[in-house]
């Protein structure tokens, strides 16, 4: 990165999410009970949740992932959003964008 330009993964002001609400967030997109996996913290708060979903069949399974806007061991990641990956027998099958937190509130995608 060139000096003088502006470092997309620092998160300045901005509020961070709280660990409760990005659980409200994470019963709103489950729509069901769901197991916490792996959680990591820092000293700002919660920085990385992941939840697994079991999914109405057999073998099939949601993996939510929560990641705030920033760089770290785990990852790096631009904003601060929920992403969903669906598996199926073990394997993934898709993903996408399910929730973003833009100017101090989550918008579901």
């Amino acid at each position: 990165m060139k000096k003088g330009w502006p470092n997309p993964y620092e998160t300045g002001q901005e509020h961070i999410p709280t660990a409760e609400e990005v659980h409200s967030v994470l019963k709103i997109l489950a729509k069901k009970e769901y197991q916490e996996t792996k959680k990591y913290e820092d000293e700002k708060g919660l920085y990385f949740l992941e939840i697994q979903v079991p999914g109405d069949m057999e073998g099939q399974m949601a993996e939510y992932n929560y990641m705030r806007k920033g760089r770290y061991k785990e990852g790096e990641s631009t904003t601060t959003e929920i992403h969903v990956t669906y598996y199926e027998n073990g394997s993934p099958t898709g993903g996408t964008s399910a929730a973003r937190y833009i100017d101090g509130e989550w918008k579901i995608l």
